[in-house]
């Protein structure tokens, strides 16, 4: 079975951030054109020419008008994800895939909340689409790996929106439900609307989240550390690389406990958007739910 997508956007992470001998799946359309499910008809931009030329790099259409498709994916700016949507809904696709944040703000991502009832809307939150991440959230549930989580830090920049929402979802995904955000202090390195913020996240089992926004002008960083009973886990580098060390007597000083390396693992974070492909066609064929749906992806939009 084969299902025909169409890209709105032609921008970055729809189409140039990597190219078709790329060994990382980068972009949409490289995942699209790699997966023997989907058929990427073209790019619909409104900036004709930026579509003409997404569309010759991966040999595929491009629209001044959005077409019919069974996968709408949404690359557009936030700020006009809403309009987007509207024109995809007109279409009646089968599935919506949209890039993070939903939108610019919690009164537009409630409107596209609403409108998209009964329409599954897969969110790009890049790092539910990775192996290591799932299992990690399944050994800190467990418990037995590394007891109770007792609060953590983390460095992000380029928008409490637009990057910091990749942060909130992750700590959902890792830590639990999220009770309230308190800012501290915010910049802006990005757009307008969207301040970075340095801010204290509570979370619903009463642990707490120093989440610290520095100038991505200056340099990209995504990373954290979360401190439980039994250990510590580290994730850098964007989250290509987690770090997991264990509690363990000191080897120097008596009555001492300290922190030692027990394991490093490297995710393979360039087959994520491959992977959220994968997800879809599972979806579509009935063979799994997915992993990032629009209603698990809201609470991020709700503090953000």
């Amino acid at each position: 079975m084969t299902f025909d997508v169409i890209i709105f956007g032609a921008g970055q992470i729809a189409a140039n951030f990597d190219s078709p001998s790329s060994p990382d799946f980068l972009t949409h359309a490289h995942a699209i054109t790699s997966h023997d499910c989907f058929n990427l008809l073209g790019f619909y931009d409104i900036d004709f020419p930026k579509a003409k030329s997404a569309a010759e790099k991966w040999n595929v259409g491009a629209f001044n008008v959005p077409i019919s498709a069974d996968v709408a994916v949404i690359c557009t700016p936030d700020s006009v994800h809403l309009q987007s949507i509207r024109e995809s809904l007109e279409l009646s696709p089968k599935l919506i895939v949209l890039e993070k944040p939903i939108s610019d703000s919690l009164a537009t991502a409630e409107e596209i909340e609403s409108l998209t009832k009964g329409i599954p809307v897969q969110v790009n939150f890049t790092r539910r689409f990775i192996g290591e991440f799932e299992e990690l959230s399944k050994q800190i549930r467990n418990r037995r790996s590394f007891g109770q989580f007792l609060g953590g830090t983390g460095l992000y920049g380029k928008g409490f929106i637009h990057n910091g929402s990749h942060m909130l979802d992750l700590l959902r995904l890792l830590v639990g439900e999220i009770k309230s955000v308190k800012t501290i202090s915010e910049i802006f390195d990005h757009v307008r609307n969207d301040a970075t913020k340095t801010a204290i996240i509570d979370f619903e089992n009463g642990s707490q989240f120093f989440m610290r926004g520095l100038d991505s002008r200056l340099y990209t960083v995504f990373e954290l550390e979360l401190c439980f009973e039994k250990g510590r886990v580290k994730i850098s580098d964007g989250g290509a690389r987690i770090q997991y060390e264990e509690t363990k007597p000191s080897d120097k000083y008596s009555g001492y406990t300290n922190l030692y390396l027990k394991e490093e693992v490297f995710p393979e974070t360039g087959r994520a958007m491959f992977n959220l492909y994968n997800n879809v066609r599972d979806f579509l064929t009935g063979e799994s739910e997915l992993l990032s749906p629009l209603e698990t992806a809201f609470t991020a939009a709700v503090y953000s």
